[in-house]
């Protein structure tokens, strides 16, 4: 057993796999597939460069220097994008312009100068902010007024403008320390675009732009693993991201030494989230099993009373893990983010075979029986009970392979495996060293293990005090988790389906993909692919429509039609307003301190009444730079603050200048226009095929349950096949709650069964059994030739109800036993709920998978006491009280568990952290269950209505022939020698002697 062990180990340290993708869950569809293949699916990975200020130059330099160290080791990263180069497309950027933008544009050219001095700007703001505020309280938004020519939505319009000149004034006068400075590095631009031509970033108006967001306060960069979409992507994603870990650490480290110690890089999108959620479980599961190995040790030490047996239990739990990884390399070859947790469950529930066989054995040898006899007799008491928990078990994780869900699929059959692995080493492994380990010891040395003598006597002799008092205490727990709202009765405890609510929240890419939240872009976002660019166009336009979509990206929006005859005089307005306007032209003169600062103040106040958020923004930015304004005190200094910030001005309004005029062109937009970097990503040919890809913003946060199904539907009722990570995550999540009720059904189904194989009485086993599923077969097969869908569940359903009604007409009595051994389960389920809602715990997609689990042991905690009180009854008692080694063992496997299973709470993935939580809940209230309600329960029982063991004989009429043989069969019994005496009992007769 030891040498399968380590060869079953060395298998599968060599060739056993871990898959992070939770695409890997599913059974992938042909859409993601065609995604995957052709645009490398959703593998970017994005770097998160971020400054507490607006610091566009630091920002570019970082940006430089890390794609420089990337693109010198291109066997690790491809698809470098963090700059995209617009020139051409920007010489024709006014035509993405409508008229009315074009004629708008005009008008702001002709009026920047007038307005350089910042009281100009600032009182031209507020009687826009003020008009506007009028105007919609009169309810005449169309109006004009002489002179203003504003829009209906002209006020939304100055409260951004005003918003953007208060972010520039905020950033321009900072406090450091105790001394007020200006900060011209910081500086923005106060003036509105003029035109902006955007994609899927926050583009700067430049030739070559950089992916800047969140006002030049983050910058990105997008980078692919090299070898994406190969056999080997998984490894080799997780090896580039540790290669750029080490230089998101070097390039931070010299940018903090020297030029801006709060420069924070990071890094982000569904690889790494996945891998940091895989990396960090894989780190919490090592410990957790460190602490439950000297937890459940030490335990096991107290409660057996020695080191030696406990010992042994444990080696044995080693050899099946070992077994079980290799097995599960030969049979599936991989593990995956569900699948991972096998160790724990076959931990859990491998250590009780051990503990019940050894708590039997040391209770044996009290009995002096021999150490060879003693595991002898322990196989045959406690072994039934041991193989019926195991295969139950087994067969509740192992129907999970029938939901056709490869995440659920997997983790089921190995754990089923694991399960049988630690079942088969009780039966053939741990006897072995048993027998080694005492070979020598007399059973004067061996120790005695607790036995609760009390509490055994209080429950036999008060049974009806102890059954009531348990139910109430049940019921009450469990009417915790009821609730009574709007007439409707409903539980507490909800699902949670938010994957981020189950990360660590302090983990570096779950803060950066919060920070790219906030700075408006996202890493989950739905993809579409069309076949022409018409369909992309007309798919667009329909996915705008939806209420849940934000903004949709593609390259057809990217290219505009041939400018119209007003559009290309408009553009030559523009181009003639701008030739007017030199660097010689614009200047101004200084403006007082005084004037500016009342123009600001009165802003400050018009923004503050306003009933806009933007506008309570901005009012609080004006304001934190009119008191640092103030604090100056010294006249002098305010007027160089003031004509400081116009010049800068003046620089700005002249590069936005320079800018729109070098966009003036009026030849059409042609493809190749359009940057490199973004074709590749957008589009494809595959063949005579060509592909055009859609990427589908969500207006919410579709880490959210109900926004990602709203999301989810809308789109796909516009794009059926439509695909990416919130369809994956949604159709994981559907597909988890689905799989988790089949597999309910399956398990409970499947252990009622093995259980009345168990305890039917050997006559009524085949009729009670057999004839129920020769009609569900006939049923099953009468749908599948009228082409009707094969219903599992209902003809699960339909098995179990015939059997269920078969055996209580037959056999009431062991049926009874059947669902006797199930109350644990059932009770602690009941606890749990109403624990959970007071713990405010929930479920999730993690800790869903330890229900069978908790099931599980409660069942096994049934069947051991059950088996109790029939191998009592067998054996001619006419009572019942629990025996002290089933009581022990109970009590030894659920702390054992509890132990195990509650090392899982020092996790810092919370969703690792809420499996510890419901685990050891869970097992301690089917604890309490099985050792306060079910032996009083088993003690009525007995007294009135003992389960009956005889095998039905078919009574018939005795021949002659049978009596005479029958006399000779006693005869020749009555002959028969002595039998032959056990080394228990000639150690009896000497000791008596």
């Amino acid at each position: 057993m030891v040498l399968l062990g380590c060869a079953a180990a060395g298998i599968a340290i060599c060739d056993l796999k871990l898959r992070t993708s939770r695409s890997d869950l599913l059974a992938p569809d042909q859409a993601w597939q065609d995604y995957e293949q052709s645009f490398s699916g959703n593998r970017d990975i994005i770097v998160v460069v971020r400054t507490p200020e607006p610091n566009a130059s630091l920002l570019q330099n970082v940006l430089d220097d890390l794609a420089e160290r990337l693109e010198r080791e291109p066997e690790h990263f491809a698809d470098i994008l963090y700059r995209v180069d617009q020139t051409r497309l920007r010489r024709k950027g006014l035509q993405y312009l409508s008229e009315d933008e074009l004629r708008e544009t005009v008008r702001q050219v002709s009026r920047l100068e007038e307005l350089l001095h910042i009281e100009r700007h600032a009182d031209q703001l507020r009687s826009r902010i003020r008009r506007a505020s009028l105007r919609r309280e009169r309810g005449q938004m169309t109006a004009a007024t002489s002179g203003s020519q504003l829009t209906p939505n002209d006020g939304d319009r100055a409260i951004i403008d005003a918003n953007r000149l208060a972010a520039s004034l905020d950033s321009f006068l900072i406090k450091d320390g105790q001394r007020l400075r200006i900060d011209e590095s910081a500086f923005t631009t106060p003036w509105p675009d003029l035109v902006s031509v955007e994609m899927e970033h926050s583009l700067q108006d430049a030739d070559v732009a950089y992916l800047l967001a969140d006002n030049n306060r983050v910058g990105l960069l997008h980078v692919n693993a090299a070898g994406a979409g190969t056999e080997q992507a998984d490894q080799t994603a997780q090896e580039t991201v540790a290669r750029l870990r080490e230089h998101l650490d070097e390039v931070q480290a010299e940018y903090r030494d020297g030029t801006d110690s709060r420069l924070t890089l990071s890094m982000t999108g569904m690889p790494v989230l996945e891998q940091d959620e895989v990396s960090g479980t894989g780190a919490d599961m090592l410990k957790a099993v460190l602490i439950a190995f000297v937890g459940v040790g030490l335990l096991l030490t107290f409660g057996l009373r020695g080191v030696r047996h406990p010992t042994l239990v444990l080696i044995m739990l080693i050899n099946s893990v070992a077994v079980t990884l290799g097995i599960a390399t030969l049979v599936v070859g991989h593990l995956n983010i569900l699948s991972v947790c096998f160790v724990a469950i076959v931990i859990g529930l491998g250590v009780d075979f051990g503990i019940h066989f050894v708590s039997r054995y040391l209770a044996l040898r009290q009995e002096l029986y021999e150490p060879d006899e003693s595991i002898v007799l322990t196989g045959q008491s406690v072994g039934s009970g041991i193989l019926t928990s195991a295969l139950t078990t087994a067969v509740a994780f192992g129907s999970a392979a029938l939901t056709g869900y490869p995440g659920l699929a997997e983790l089921g059959i190995i754990a089923a495996a694991g399960i049988l692995v630690c079942a088969l080493m009780t039966f053939l492994f741990l006897p072995a060293l048993i027998s080694l380990a005492d070979e020598k010891v007399d059973v004067e040395d061996l120790p005695v293990p607790l036995s609760g003598d009390a509490w055994r006597s209080a429950l036999a002799g008060w049974p009806r005090a102890a059954v009531f008092i348990a139910l109430i205490g049940i019921v009450a727990v469990g009417a915790l988790a009821v609730k009574y709202e709007d007439g409707q009765v409903g539980l507490k405890v909800d699902y949670d389906a938010n994957l981020l609510h189950m990360q660590d929240h302090d983990q570096q890419s779950v803060l950066a993909e919060r920070t790219l939240t906030q700075a408006g872009e996202s890493v989950l976002y739905a993809v579409a692919i069309a076949g022409t660019r018409d369909e992309t166009v007309a798919l667009r336009e329909k996915l705008l429509e939806l209420h849940s979509v934000a903004r949709v990206t593609d390259l057809p929006s990217q290219l505009p039609a041939p400018p119209s005859q007003s559009q290309v005089q408009l553009i030559d307005q523009l181009r003639g307003s701008l030739g007017r306007i030199s660097a010689n032209s614009v200047s101004f003169r200084s403006s007082g301190h005084e004037v500016v600062g009342r123009s600001l103040d009165s802003l400050y106040g018009t923004l503050r009444k306003s009933g806009n958020l933007q506008a309570t923004e901005a009012a609080a930015k004006l304001d934190r730079f009119l008191n640092r304004f103030v604090e100056l005190r010294d006249p002098r200094r305010q007027t160089d603050v003031v004509d400081a910030y116009q010049s800068l001005m003046v620089k700005s309004l002249l590069k936005e200048l320079d800018q729109v005029s070098r966009a003036t062109s009026v030849e059409p937009v042609e493809f190749d226009d359009l940057p490199v970097a973004w074709r590749d990503r957008y589009y494809q040919v595959d063949g005579d095929d060509e592909l055009w890809l859609l990427k589908i913003y969500p207006r919410q946060d579709v880490w959210d349950e109900a926004a990602l199904e709203t999301f989810v539907t809308e789109v796909r009722s516009v794009a059926p096949n439509a695909t990416g990570a919130p369809i994956q995550n949604y159709d994981s999540a559907s597909e988890t709650v689905a799989c988790y009720q089949s597999i309910a059904v399956y398990s409970l189904v499947a252990i009622c069964l093995f259980l009345l194989l168990e305890f039917l009485r050997p006559g009524q086993k085949l009729l009670t059994l057999v004839p129920p599923g020769l009609i569900v077969g006939f049923i099953g097969y009468t749908m599948v030739q009228r082409n009707q869908p094969l219903n599992i569940n209902m003809l699960v359903g339909i098995y179990a109800a015939m059997v269920a009604f078969i055996a209580c007409v037959f056999d009431f009595r062991n049926l009874r036993d059947t669902l006797i051994a199930m109350i644990p389960a059932v009770g602690g389920m009941v606890m749990l709920l109403g624990i959970m809602s007071v713990l405010q715990v929930d479920f999730n997609p993690v800790n869903l998978i330890v229900i069978p689990l908790i099931l599980g042991i409660g069942v096994d905690d049934g069947i051991h006491l059950v088996h109790d009180y029939r191998r009592q009854l067998k054996e001619g008692a006419d009572s019942y009280k629990p025996s002290g080694e089933t009581v022990n063992g109970v009590l030894l496997t659920s702390l054992t568990s509890v132990i195990g299973f509650g090392s899982l709470m020092i996790a810092s993935h919370s969703g690792l952290r809420s499996v510890g939580v419901i685990l050891s809940v869970g097992i301690t209230c089917c604890m309490a269950v099985a050792l306060v309600f079910l032996p009083p329960l088993l003690v009525l029982v007995a007294r009135n209505q003992p389960s009956t063991f005889e095998p039905v004989v078919i009574k018939r009429e005795k021949k002659a022939s049978d009596e005479s043989e029958a006399a000779s069969g006693d005869g020749e019994q009555s002959a028969q020698p002595e039998r032959k005496l056990s080394r228990k009992e000639r150690r009896r007769q000497q000791q008596a002697a």
